[in-house]
């Protein structure tokens, strides 16, 4: 059925066709009563006679109205009018981030931080209402002219993905930025956006996304099963904590990732200012001297929800109609680039006076919060006020209740959970572990706790000694030093039963070669200082026994379990003996 055209839908004028593709055609509008510019999207009449989803359409909308927020493209309306149904957002004067990425730009790694940071304070918000986006991907993510982001395309993957009814189960989004349990057709949850944002933050500072396929299956495949590249190999600027932060979201378990995004931005504001100390600000753009061929960003829109080869190469067809398929989803609603408006003004067949239905949301939400005023007056009596204070005092309790325990007093907790320091112990102490990695992951004992992480978790013998050598190496260089030649003494062997042990044992012999340098260098002065306490120790043996004894057994004390000392301690204990038999036989 041809797409109707207007002269007005509801109280916008429309101007300028921005866009058309097979869900409709979107136009440049201007509210006649206030003289505003929007982005008006007319859908395609087909789609408001399948089944369902004029019940999508409703239900979607409904999710959009909740969201209020800087960084997401507002709703500003919608409505229904000689049975074409259509809807009103803000219009965003601008470039995608996609556009940007196709030009060859690279990101610096501080926008790449600024513009994440941003995003995850829009997905909070939407998370926090409900809503999930879907498709997060450069394309939807707008570059305003005064340089801030905004999300858009809330609602298209579940609405727009195809014309038929979808369910959790179905395939949807876009394969290069969709998350491995999406790829499978399992449930979407927040932590599928996560991923995706993890995939837009690698496509910024490396300029191509973490996985390139030559087939719409090939993604998916890799999406499930492959391992990215590590992003620093594209972008060698990039801190290591950002990028372990990208890789972190590009797990493939959603459990791995970050509880939340309010999670997430706030590791990212702590490694920006960590970072800020040491490293000089600078505003120009990386570009990839090869970014040209480094770029792909193929589309092969969203998918249906089917699994079989041949419905999945059936999806990646266009479907047989003159119309241009140009993937009209909110971001082309959203987006007015300068270079690319069309001059071209709808025509002007439909009649202004036929039957319309629009509804402003912000009229909608002042109606409410009126509404909720009037009742509020009805409330607010003395009994329903201290009542109303008994319920606040409640919810601070269980706030303050659900509030994480202090970083020094979750440290705590855990040292003395694994004080005996066997393997059960710290496998019990993991979900204390993972909790103080994921509320202060920028505290200075993190990386041990990493390392006792490591290690509960690790099935291989010798993958523990590693461990426990490696964390060693942190407080008790010259110990680390023997637990590393002891596991290449036991495991360097040529008829190993597996490479884990060849690789931990390369890995040993360079931790080694690094540590004896640095042993080396200071044990020599160590041992020479420790040689004139016993002198002294000696000389006070006659005149002053009792100090005589505290240096000995200082001594003992402070260096037993050095391995370099181990002479020098054996005669600290031989003459610290003698002392006491010389003051047992005079009594």
């Amino acid at each position: 059925m041809p797409t109707m055209q207007f002269e007005q839908l509801g109280p916008y004028r429309l101007g300028k066709k921005l866009g058309q593709g097979g869900m409709g055609t979107v136009y440049e509008g201007i509210d006649s009563e206030t003289g505003e510019a929007a982005a008006i999207k007319v859908l395609a009449p087909g789609l408001a006679a399948e089944e369902g989803f004029r019940v999508r359409f409703e239900a979607e909308i409904e999710s959009l109205k909740k969201l209020r927020h800087p960084n997401i493209v507002r709703l500003y309306g919608y409505g229904e009018q000689a049975g074409t149904l259509f809807y009103a957002m803000e219009l965003v004067d601008g470039t995608s981030l996609e556009d940007e990425l196709r030009r060859g730009r690279r990101f610096e790694w501080r926008e790449v931080t600024q513009i994440s940071i941003k995003l995850c304070r829009a997905l909070k918000h939407a998370h926090d209402h409900g809503v999930i986006h879907r498709d997060l991907k450069p394309a939807n993510l707008l570059l305003t002219s005064e340089g801030d982001i905004k999300l858009s395309d809330f609602g298209i993957a579940r609405l727009f993905g195809n014309t038929r009814m979808t369910s959790d189960g179905g395939v949807l989004g876009t394969a290069e930025y969709m998350a491995p349990e999406q790829a499978e057709g399992r449930t979407v949850t927040d932590r599928c956006d996560q991923y995706s944002l993890g995939g837009v933050m690698y496509s910024l500072l490396a300029g191509r996304p973490p996985f390139k396929a030559k087939s719409l299956i090939e993604m998916l495949q890799l999406q499930r099963y492959g391992e990215p590249e590590p992003v620093t190999r594209f972008a060698p600027q990039t801190p290591a904590e950002l990028a372990r932060i990208v890789h972190q979201l590009l797990e493939k378990d959603p459990q791995k990732r970050f509880s939340n995004t309010l999670i997430l931005s706030r590791s990212l504001e702590a490694m920006e200012r960590g970072l800020s100390i040491s490293v000089s600000r600078g505003d120009d753009f990386v570009l990839s001297p090869d970014a040209s061929s480094d770029t792909d960003f193929a589309e092969h829109g969203a998918l249906a929800p089917t699994m079989s080869p041949t419905q999945l190469a059936d999806a990646q067809r266009p479907p047989a109609t003159s119309t241009p398929q140009i993937q009209a989803t909110e971001a082309t609603i959203a987006l007015v680039s300068k270079s690319e408006k069309q001059s071209d003004a709808p025509a002007r067949e439909v009649s202004d006076t036929a039957a319309a239905r629009f509804i402003k949301v912000e009229e909608q939400r002042e109606q409410r919060a009126s509404d909720l005023r009037a009742a509020l007056t009805g409330l607010l009596a003395p009994q329903t006020l201290l009542l109303a204070f008994a319920l606040l005092l409640l919810l601070a309790a269980g706030w303050y209740l659900m509030q994480p325990p202090s970083a020094d007093k979750l440290y705590e907790q855990i040292e003395a959970a694994t004080s005996s320091g066997d393997l059960e112990s710290l496998k019990a102490s993991k979900s204390r572990i993972a909790s103080f990695l994921e509320y202060y992951p920028n505290d200075s004992r993190s990386e041990k706790l990493r390392s006792m992480q490591e290690e509960a978790e690790q099935a291989h013998p010798i993958q523990r000694a590693f461990t426990e050598a490696k964390r060693n190496a942190l407080i008790n260089p010259e110990v680390a030093v023997v637990k590393f030649q002891a596991l290449i003494d036991v495991y360097d062997d040529d008829s190993g039963d597996s490479d884990v042990a060849r690789h931990y044992v390369k890995l040993a012999r360079q931790q080694l070669k690094r540590l004896e340098k640095q042993v080396a260098d200071r044990v020599e002065d160590d041992r020479k200082f420790l040689q004139s306490r016993l002198d002294r120790a000696m000389e006070l043996t006659g005149s002053n026994p009792q100090a005589a004894i505290k240096i000995y057994q200082g001594i003992v004390e402070l260096y037993d379990e050095k391995p370099w000392a181990a002479e020098l301690v054996s005669q600290a204990k031989s003459d610290l003996a003698a002392i006491g038999q010389t003051q047992a036989v005079a009594k």
